[in-house]
């Protein structure tokens, strides 16, 4: 035994101590956070136990014993590994905890065998072996005289990120990726950056089922002139059998979307003069979706967004600004699709736009954090106040819908993706919401903050389809959590 532990170490110690061994650095980075969240009547209706659900209903389905409202704690976890290979070439990577970057309290806890029904009550908790760490991002940058190369499953940013957005904030909960690969060409003041991806989940390795992305993008940025502005070009296409995409617009049944060209064009806007600044995005949507409304039918894409942000920094301590945006809705007249769906880490309010509701009553099958600001214009004033380690931040939003349905004509459910046709008039008041945030930055790494929303829903969410209309009922959320940044 004394003589194996020997030889044991032998190899080890020379294996450790050999020439030709050595290990790659590697610099760790990431977020870790908690939350616990309230949201006190999320349906925005008052006292109604009908449960008045169906396709075209703004209402929310109750939960069990006719509750409205909801309160649950979520964590988001990813490390962000960063190992440097040699001068011209580096790995990188994203590794997080289940889908949207995390997860409830309480989803994964099982009991320890099945049916040992007195285990699970008092002993026993163990991790759900389903609830697994996933690579969001795997890639590699390869660097050369005249441009850096990203190779494998990365991000893109654009802009305001209303489209393509990162996810570089600590509680962004998605991140936009393509499996492909993009060139970054620094020319003076100007980045050229082309791109090809494949999409989706490809039912074949033939032609027949391809799904691709393929674009550029360039960008003006004079720092010394404090201007940037750019234009990105992105077109998105499928082939007649691919299984990309599915849709269930009127509720027949799944179809998958082909073949599709769907072209993105994105104009984006900065500049600073002193103390102010502004920026304005404008995504464009066009071209043909296929089999979008039954088998052989096409329709033309026209979706649409204009947004608008501004800032002054009147001191060291107070900030004021200014927000405004239209996103389109549709119609639900069959031929064209008109609604515009922004990245879900796009948020403005703390309760308008920011949860899936729906996945209150049914968070097996849905998540709270699938959510898109979508059909809306809205404006929004905001100040933040900073002293020492305190930040407050206060906003007032008010907001409406841009499509309503209307008696006797077809009509678009932007909450479930599908048409129907209106039996009542729908109004578009989406309500005026109260937000207040506060953090403080414990040390460099940790903060501590909370924020509350106060929603005054508008009547659009009375609507129910049907003679019988509800009553709209305030909303507040109160939320506390704790950020480690690393």
């Amino acid at each position: 035994m004394k003589r194996n532990f020997l030889t044991l170490a032998t190899i080890l110690v020379t294996l450790t101590c050999a020439p030709q061994a050595y290990s790659l650095p590697i610099d760790w980075n990431g977020v870790f956070g908690v939350d616990t969240t309230l949201i006190d009547n999320y349906r925005k209706v008052e006292g109604d136990t009908t449960n008045n659900t169906g396709t075209g209903s703004a209402e929310t389905p109750l939960g069990p014993n006719n509750k409205e409202s909801a309160s649950f704690q979520t964590y988001i976890f990813r490390l962000n590994p960063v190992m440097i290979v040699n001068d011209s070439a580096t790995l990188k990577a994203e590794i997080t905890s289940g889908y949207a970057r995390g997860g409830r309290f309480g989803d994964s806890p099982k009991q320890n065998q099945e049916g040992n029904f007195g285990n699970a009550l008092y002993l026993y908790n163990v991790a759900d072996e389903d609830n697994t760490l996933s690579l969001n991002k795997f890639y590699a940058e390869l660097y050369s005289d005249t441009a850096t190369y990203i190779i494998g499953r990365h991000s893109s940013h654009w802009g305001l990120g209303a489209v393509q957005n990162s996810g570089e904030g600590s509680w962004d909960r998605h991140a936009f990726v393509r499996d492909g690969i993009t060139m970054k060409l620094k020319l003076g003041n100007f980045e050229l950056s082309p791109y090809w991806a494949k999409l989706g989940l490809q039912n074949s390795l033939t032609r027949s089922s391809r799904a691709r992305e393929y674009g550029a993008s360039l960008l003006y940025d004079n720092i010394e002139r404090d201007l940037s502005f750019g234009i990105l070009y992105s077109k998105k296409s499928t082939n007649a059998f691919s299984k990309a995409y599915a849709q269930n617009l009127d509720g027949g049944g799944v179809e998958y979307v082909a073949p599709s060209s769907v072209t993105l064009i994105d104009l984006y806007f900065r500049k600073a003069f002193g103390d102010f600044k502004f920026e304005v995005e404008v995504p464009f949507l066009s071209d043909d979706i296929g089999d979008l409304y039954g088998t052989g039918s096409a329709a033309e894409y026209k979706a649409r967004a204009f947004l608008f942000e501004s800032e002054y920094q009147l001191n060291n301590s107070w900030t004021f600004g200014l927000d405004a945006g239209q996103v389109s809705g549709d119609d639900g007249k069959q031929g064209n699709f008109e609604a515009m769906y922004l990245n879900p880490n796009y948020q403005i309010a703390n309760v308008l736009f920011r949860y899936n509701l729906r996945a209150m009553n049914d968070p097996q099958n849905l998540n709270v954090y699938d959510s898109y600001i979508t059909n809306a214009m809205y404006l929004k004033l905001r100040t933040s106040f900073q002293t020492g380690k305190w930040l407050f931040n206060g906003a007032l939003i008010y907001a409406k819908a841009n499509e309503v349905a209307t008696n006797g004509q077809l009509a678009f459910d932007h909450l479930r993706n599908k048409t129907f046709t209106a039996n009542a008039d729908q109004s578009d008041d989406l309500g005026i919401e109260l937000d207040l945030d506060f953090d403080y930055q414990w040390n460099n790494e940790v903060s501590v903050g909370g924020s509350m929303g106060y929603l005054m829903a508008g009547d659009y969410y009375k609507f129910t389809n049907t003679s019988s209309p509800n009553n709209a009922d305030d909303s507040l959320l109160l939320q506390l959590r704790t950020t480690i940044d690393f």
